[in-house]
């Protein structure tokens, strides 16, 4: 079934013989993601794995990942993380079981599966309730708010003002610049001769190596 958003064409697969032709049969025709605003202004428009076209450039990209960033042997150099993690996650929860206090076990495991990305990622430790932290975690959850906001833009060019009216694209625009600076910043810090080494290497280490 064909739907129309706007100036956008959907195409809604609701059968298993139809599944195939898109996700088998025409993959090729159909593995990129569409052009939305936000999705272009934060990937650097289409630069990263995640909202890049299908191209000689994504292939290049996933070769990279898998060859240097997410193969077996790197995620058990990164195993002492994610077990320090742990240790000190349990530790907490230990030491909170003492006082008649509720532990949100949902906000635990989600900072928890935040600290070791930042680890493994940046080879940082942020603390719980460091400016760092917030400031990080800020950044996140606007960009996530800016994902589910409504763009008019996107299935209505010509209406684009709206947006700009709204107030959208500033904050788009704002939270791109504050990133911009964040990546900088610790593009910076490991460039830096003086940085003390860690025992591994973490992404932006590979990277800037590569």
């Amino acid at each position: 079934m064909s739907l129309r958003s706007g100036f956008r064409s959907t195409l809604v697969v609701s059968s298993a013989k139809m599944a195939k032709e898109v996700m088998k049969t025409h993959d090729l025709d159909f593995c990129s993601r569409p052009t939305l605003r936000v999705a272009q202004k934060v990937s650097y428009n289409g630069l990263d794995l995640a909202f890049s076209p299908y191209n000689a450039y994504w292939r290049e990209m996933r070769k990279i990942c898998t060859v240097h960033l997410f193969n077996a042997n790197r995620a058990q150099l990164y195993r002492p993380i994610r077990e320090d993690e742990v240790a000190r996650l349990i530790s907490k929860i230990s030491k909170l079981s003492v006082y008649p206090k509720l532990v949100n076990l949902s906000e635990a495991m989600m900072c928890l599966s935040s600290t070791i990305i930042c680890r493994v990622a940046f080879g940082k430790r942020y603390e719980e309730e460091g400016t760092e932290r917030s400031r990080f975690h800020g950044l996140l959850n606007e960009c996530q708010a800016l994902f589910a906001s409504f763009f008019i833009s996107d299935y209505f060019p010509f209406m684009g003002w709206i947006d700009r009216f709204s107030g959208l694209v500033s904050r788009l625009e704002k939270n791109f610049k504050e990133f911009d600076i964040f990546y900088q910043e610790l593009i910076d810090e490991h460039l830096d001769p003086n940085r003390s080494k860690l025992k591994q290497e973490d992404i932006i280490d590979i990277l800037l190596r590569i």
